[in-house]
């Protein structure tokens, strides 16, 4: 463990000198699972959650089909009143901009959402991962700007069990050949999309957007001592600098109807920088319990590369969540603590049906305090 958190210090000391340069994330689920554990199941993830989590879980004796992931998220606080006021911008022309300065200038507004579907088990995992998420805020609704980002991504990873010490020890790694658009949106903007009307002045289709194919790596590790203990770090978003090129949203979407993406304009590059999540797992309960109740702890480290570079506050490394399983994993109940917020979820497994819930809250600034975003996810997937 000494020689990971030394080798996870000294990538961080390497990459943190180049952050001067535009830093292009990738686009990741707000699944509600692990939004309600507090952001922090990434290095112990599991299932359809390791294509964006840990591939060392591709490693597992166990297997999960995923047939179709469909989870859907809004930044919106989800208050009665904001409903009501969100309800108001979308449909009340008189009263549309007052409600729509009201969300934008507390919480911000946006949504997102994101599909698949993959094997992960028996040291494969094969998916194809698709995400938006778009996101606007400022002081008045008339000059709020914000991220709007797409990703589709096949991931083709492995996985395998090593012998250490007579320990379960578990590496992984996979790659992801994808196609990114990433753009800047306006309220107005956002609102077309929240309707679904993508404006027939063509705001939206009009949209500044650059876009291009990259290819990235990941790589995980896990250690479990016994059911009681598992120590987790994933390395992910392994790449080079990424070029894309100018475009609109509405060429791109041309484009890929027929199959092609249009040439574009003038070249942008972008720091393509590993982000990094060092993790541990607890499993109290004896496993004579586990068919009846069940309980895990986690907590993670996350991103440093971002936290140092940025200067953002100790809080912003810390992810904390617990999860209560009843009946075999039928019924789960979650809650966590992101960036120093709370989360809160709920979970249901019926037979090859899963849905979950989450309200999660997150630090989009350098501290805790100065810009906190809340949101809502949900997710229904078949799953075998």
């Amino acid at each position: 463990m000494k020689r990971i958190i030394v080798l996870t210090l000294l990538l961080v000391a390497a990459v943190v000198p180049v952050l001067a340069q535009a830093r292009l994330d990738a686009v990741s689920p707000k699944d509600p699972r692990t939004m309600a554990l507090g952001g922090a199941f990434v290095a112990l993830a599991d299932g359809y959650a390791a294509f964006y989590g840990n591939p060392a879980a591709f490693a597992g004796e166990d297997k999960e089909l995923t047939i179709a992931s469909f989870n859907p998220w809004a930044y919106v606080s989800s208050t009665t009143e904001n409903l009501a006021l969100l309800q108001a911008a979308l449909s009340d022309g008189e009263y549309a901009i007052e409600a729509l300065n009201s969300l934008i200038t507390t919480n911000g507004l946006g949504i997102g959402a994101s599909a698949g579907l993959g094997w992960v088990g028996k040291g494969l995992g094969i998916g194809l991962v698709a995400t938006f998420d778009s996101y606007v805020y400022g002081r008045n609704a008339l000059g709020a700007m914000g991220p709007l980002d797409a990703q589709l991504e096949a991931v083709f990873g492995v996985g395998t069990h090593l012998s250490l010490f007579g320990l379960n020890f578990s590496v992984g790694g996979d790659i992801r050949p994808y196609l990114r658009m990433t753009g800047q949106v306006s309220s107005e903007q956002m609102v077309g999309i929240l309707t679904g009307e993508l404006d027939p002045a063509g705001a939206v289709m009009a949209l500044p957007v650059d876009v291009g194919f990259g290819l990235a790596a990941d790589l995980g590790a896990r250690l479990e001592l016994g059911r009681l203990l598992s120590v987790g770090l994933a390395i992910r978003d392994i790449g080079t600098r990424q070029t894309l090129s100018s475009s609109t949203v509405g060429e791109v979407l041309d484009g890929l109807a027929s199959g092609s993406l249009p040439s574009g304009g003038a070249d942008s590059e972008y720091a393509f920088l590993p982000n990094i999540t060092i993790g541990a797992a607890l499993r109290p309960l004896p496993e004579d319990l586990s068919r009846t109740i069940d309980l895990l702890i986690l907590f993670e480290i996350q991103d440093p590369v971002r936290v140092i570079a940025d200067q953002q506050s100790f809080w912003q490394l810390l992810h904390l969540g617990v999860e209560a399983e009843f009946f075999g994993g039928t019924l789960a109940l979650r809650a966590g603590v992101n960036e120093g917020y709370l989360s809160l979820g709920a979970g249901l497994d019926l037979f090859v049906a899963e849905a979950s819930i989450a309200v999660f809250a997150e630090e989009m600034g350098l501290y805790p305090g100065q810009w906190p975003r809340v949101g809502m996810s949900a997710e229904l997937a078949i799953r075998f």
